[in-house]
C-alpha cells in the first residue's frame, strides 16, 4: 500500500511539474523566430533625402564597425576574467586589473554610442527627430512584449 502511494505521488509529482519545464517547440524552416534584426536608421525616419541616407548608413556603418571592435576586446577580456575566476588561489592582481579594462570598454561603448546619436541628430530635422525617438520606443516597447 505504501508503494502505491508513493508511486502514485511521484508519477502526480512528475506529471505536474513536466509541463512547466518543457521547452517551447523549435520550428524548422522559413517563418522560424530568430534573433529579432533591428530596423536600420533610414526604415524608422521617413521623408529622408538621398544625401542623408547615405550620411547616415555611413555613420551608422562606422559606429556599428567601432561597437563591434570594442565589444570584441571585452569578450576577450570577460573571457579572461573567467579563466582567471577558474583559478584557486587568490587572483587579485590580475582581476582587479581586469575587471578596470572591461569597465573601460563598457565607457568607451557608450560614449562611441552617444557620440555617434550626436552626430545622427546633427542630420536630421527636428521634425526627423521626434519621428525617429517615437518610433524607436514603440520598436523597444514591440521587442519587450515578445
Amino acid at each position: 500500500m505504501k508503494k502505491i502511494f508513493l508511486v502514485a505521488i511521484i508519477t502526480f509529482a512528475s506529471f505536474s511539474i513536466s509541463h512547466s519545464y518543457a521547452q517551447r517547440p523549435h520550428h524548422e524552416g522559413p517563418g522560424r523566430p530568430g534573433p529579432e534584426k533591428r530596423p536600420d536608421i533610414t526604415e524608422l525616419v521617413s521623408d529622408l533625402t538621398s544625401s542623408q541616407k547615405s550620411k547616415l548608413e555611413t555613420l551608422s556603418n562606422d559606429s556599428r564597425k567601432r561597437v563591434e571592435s570594442l565589444r570584441n576586446q571585452q569578450n576577450t577580456v570577460r573571457d579572461s576574467i573567467h579563466h582567471y575566476m577558474d583559478m584557486d588561489g587568490d587572483q587579485s592582481k590580475v582581476l582587479y586589473r581586469l575587471f578596470d579594462r572591461e569597465a573601460k570598454l563598457q565607457a568607451q561603448i557608450s560614449r562611441e554610442m552617444y557620440a555617434t546619436k550626436v552626430r545622427i541628430d546633427k542630420v536630421l530635422t527636428k521634425e526627423q527627430r521626434k519621428e525617429l525617438k517615437a518610433r524607436s520606443k514603440r520598436h523597444q516597447k514591440s521587442r519587450k512584449r515578445k
